[in-house]
């Protein structure tokens, strides 16, 4: 027998539901929502998501990498400087593609700095297929031993060895090249449907991380980082004058740990940038003023041109051909 009881609760619960309505109506108001699509229309796909970095990473065990927006750099004196140190020599040179013109954004993740032959590296282009086909037979005819292609990868792919490096080299629709270890090339499926990088918060032009930057940084005349910072990131902002700013920014153990490191951290620029000749003192850049801010370890250095000539002088001595 319907009671008072029963009928007072499917009020309440008629009540209820109206007021839900009646605010997920206020709601689409306030937001400005526009009237619902037509039945059977179609909803646009989702964005792909930006995870190319992470798919990187993965794939490489990469604990240093970088991430270059390199329309931010066109035009700009340091690609000729970048140019000049021959990085992507064996993968771009004589195919006509030009790092400067084709390339959007790229990134190289490794498991240290010194782990080259380990890193595998993203591109995002803007070359026409056609183009961009004759750039893979050039590096195929380039290869010694001659390239071949690899088949059951998932994608397209080219396996080539220039200079003495062997690498795989994917092409993932619409416009990235992924450059792989060899013992790698079958994680290249892995970037299929990617949309490729975030973008830039500000107006940095490249982002470099490390994790574990104590023991990934470790390289000979390199400045030592203590084992207490946990991680290292340095954005850089090209300026119009040919030099750029490059904002430092660690994570430390608490903040006392944090004032140390900021003056064990100068103190290791200052030594691996300053050499002796005879009884002169010669500085590749001024000293740079790191400080604590929290658990935080950062700096913030304006470098000139001209010191970023000497920066780039020194790189080019130290890197291994």
């Amino acid at each position: 027998m319907w009671s008072v009881h029963q009928g007072l609760a499917a009020a309440t619960r008629r009540a209820t539901l109206r007021l839900l309505v009646i605010g997920a109506a206020l709601l689409a108001i306030a937001c400005g929502s526009s009237p619902g699509k037509p039945a059977g229309a179609e909803a646009p796909p989702p964005p792909k998501p930006r995870n190319a970095g992470a798919i990187a990473q993965a794939v490489a065990g990469g604990k240093v990498s970088v991430l270059v927006y390199a329309d931010r750099t066109r035009g700009h004196p340091i690609m000729a400087r970048l140019a000049a140190l021959d990085l992507w020599g064996p993968v771009l040179t004589g195919t006509g593609l030009d790092p400067e013109r084709d390339i959007e954004r790229a990134f190289v993740t490794a498991p240290r700095a010194d782990a080259g032959g380990e890193a595998v590296a993203v591109l995002q282009h803007n070359v026409p297929p056609d183009r961009l086909a004759a750039g893979i037979d050039t590096l195929l005819s380039r290869s010694d031993p001659p390239g071949t292609e690899e088949t059951g990868l998932g994608v397209p792919a080219v396996r080539v060895t220039v200079r003495g490096q062997t690498r795989v080299i994917a092409t993932i629709e619409p416009d990235f090249l992924v450059v792989l270890p060899v013992d790698k090339a079958r994680e290249a499926r892995r970037f299929v449907g990617t949309g490729g990088f975030p973008d830039p918060t500000g107006d940095e032009a490249a982002v470099a991380t490390a994790l574990d930057p104590a023991r990934t940084l470790r390289a000979p005349r390199a400045p030592r980082v203590p084992p207490t910072v946990r991680s290292l990131e340095a954005a850089v902002t090209l300026t119009q004058d040919g030099g750029a700013v490059v904002d430092l920014d660690g994570a430390s153990e608490s903040p006392e740990q944090a004032a140390r490191d900021a003056e064990l951290l100068a103190e290791e620029v200052e030594r691996t940038t300053t050499f002796r000749i005879a009884f002169v003192k010669v500085r590749v850049v001024d000293p740079i003023a790191f400080f604590a801010e929290g658990d935080r370890v950062k700096a913030k250095r304006r470098v000139t041109p001209g010191e970023i000539d000497k920066l780039f002088g020194l790189l080019s001595a130290v890197l291994p051909r």
